[in-house]
């Protein structure tokens, strides 16, 4: 606990119990990808009360401090990566499941020139698929 304590105030954060409880559950469950609904029902299982906005920020906040990588594979649904090394995703549209792609087995021939003023922080692809 006082592990998980101590990473949340190295992010510039502050240990309240839910945040406490979310980092717990992510540490426990280890590499996934996961929805702000999908981890309420998780911590619900473990009987920890903590509503899906409040898990939704603070997953947002973790992300916009590096603990997380956001994926989003539509306008309507985000998810949130607890694996930081650089690759990109598979998803399922049928079972909503993300899968990792190493960033190795994606090769890119040609990029589009970065705009004026701008440098290329990242690139993050995600294939959506579907049952033949």
């Amino acid at each position: 606990m006082k592990d998980i304590k101590n990473r949340i105030r190295l992010l510039d954060l502050r240990p309240t119990k839910q945040r406490i409880a979310i980092m717990k559950v992510l540490a426990e469950i280890g590499k996934v990808h996961v929805t702000a609904g999908h981890l309420s029902e998780i911590l619900f299982s473990k009987n920890i009360k903590i509503s899906t906005a409040t898990i939704y920020n603070n997953l947002n906040e973790l992300a916009d401090r590096g603990f997380l990588n956001k994926v989003i594979v539509d306008k309507d649904k985000m998810w949130f990566d607890t694996n930081l090394a650089h690759h990109h995703h598979f998803y399922d549209e049928e079972s909503e499941q993300i899968v990792d792609i190493e960033s190795s087995k994606i090769e890119f021939l040609k990029l589009p020139d970065i705009p004026e003023g701008k440098s290329l922080k990242s690139i993050n692809v995600v294939i959506n698929v579907k049952k033949k």
